[in-house]
């Protein structure tokens, strides 16, 4: 008879928690998912962190939490994970009644891009550990992840040329009254605006900056395509980052930059992959609207705006048409306008329009990034052209 009891009151016991469980398991408990910096560049470390608070008086005996991210996020401690298409990890706890726990792990951001989490799965265990709870969260984190910066080592000489030849064309009038900073010395700069007190202090050479008297304007056109197959990744990151360079090169000289580009956007209509599907026209082709359009500023502020735009390019969704953005964005200004032309595509149809262009008066340059084992084509070793071998 006892024996009988015991079973009885064990399973009214076992049915009262799998309720109490079953009720109760969620409520008051937060799960967040965050990361230490938002915005960083390339190759920079990072942290995310898992906090888990339990605002209630039942124990929760076996927590998961299962959520997953891009895999170029290269994370020290790999337990409890899996790598494929994705970054899958699956965290185990046990979370006593009105307790916080916060996990923190670092990890290294391998690729630029814009990384999006929506959703995370919190599972739980009841007492025994035989009844499975599941609660799916719409939570959401991001992380922009800028392109890497370019050292003065990576320039090539013929590109540090044209940099300066564009800034001389914009006939730059500087205003002696009106000081706006000191920068390294470029081979044209002037010997009277050397600072030579600066240069002693910093053991290299520098020069003193000035507001201009007018206005000018340098407008970066970026396009997306490779020419070819091989190494074409390689060499569109390489695009973006020469024209995240260029922006800041010239804001930093306080000449209005802007930047205009045909990839596509990652921040709109994101899904859960790596790098967002797009939305487009009913045919497949993509919305002008998705394209990132940067209008003229100089500002400090403006190189960040420019810097992020570049870094949610979804360079693995079909590109809008270049030479319609050059339609659009190309146009006779009274003001000197320096246009620049970043491609690794190269074929006739862009060629033969950029020469149109400059046959038509438009001061305007074509950048070509290049896998050196690859190498660019007698064609366009001229001055018409500026190889950059990567």
């Amino acid at each position: 008879m006892k024996l009988l009891i015991a079973f009885v009151l064990a399973g009214v016991i076992y049915f009262l928690q799998a309720a109490v469980y079953k009720r109760l398991w969620n409520k008051n408990l937060d799960v967040s998912i965050s990361f230490d910096r938002e915005i960083l560049y390339e190759g920079e470390e990072n942290q995310l962190e898992e906090v888990i608070i339990n605002r209630k008086y039942l124990p929760l005996p076996i927590l998961q939490v299962k959520f997953s991210i891009t895999r170029t996020f290269l994370f020290e401690r790999q337990e409890n994970t899996k790598v494929t298409d994705r970054y899958y990890r699956n965290e185990f706890f046990t979370v006593m009644p009105l307790q916080k726990i916060t996990r923190t792990y670092p990890f290294v951001c391998s690729h630029r891009g814009y990384f999006h989490m929506e959703n995370m799965d919190i599972i739980c265990r009841s007492f025994f550990v035989d009844n499975k709870m599941i609660d799916t969260r719409v939570h959401e984190a991001s992380v922009s992840v800028l392109p890497a910066h370019i050292t003065h080592e990576d320039i090539p000489t013929n590109v540090n040329d044209l940099l300066g030849d564009i800034e001389k064309n914009l006939h730059i009038n500087e205003d002696p009254f009106t000081f706006a900073g000191i920068r390294d010395y470029q081979p044209y700069d002037s010997m009277h605006s050397i600072n030579w007190k600066t240069t002693a202090r910093h053991g290299s050479l520098k020069v003193n900056t000035y507001n201009t008297t007018f206005s000018k304007k340098v407008v970066l056109l970026l396009n997306v395509e490779a020419n070819s197959m091989q190494h074409a990744e390689d060499v569109i990151e390489w695009a973006i980052r020469i024209v995240a360079h260029m922006a800041a090169y010239y804001v930093t000289g306080h000449i209005p930059t802007a930047m205009y580009t045909n990839g596509i956007d990652a921040s709109v209509d994101v899904d859960h992959s790596d790098r967002a599907g797009r939305r487009g026209h009913v045919d497949g082709s993509p919305l002008q609207m998705d394209c990132p359009a940067i209008d003229a500023g100089a500002d400090m502020a403006h190189i960040r705006t420019i810097e992020i735009a570049l870094a949610r390019l979804n360079t693995a969704q079909a590109p809008a048409s270049f030479l319609k953005l050059l339609d659009e964005r190309v146009t006779a200004s009274k003001e000197p306008v320096e246009y620049v032309i970043v491609s690794n595509y190269r074929k006739r149809d862009l060629i033969d329009r950029y020469e149109a262009l400059r046959t038509a008066g438009y001061s305007i340059h074509f950048i070509i990034p290049e896998y050196k084992l690859t190498g660019i084509e007698e064609e366009f070793n001229t001055s018409e052209f500026t190889g950059w071998l990567v």
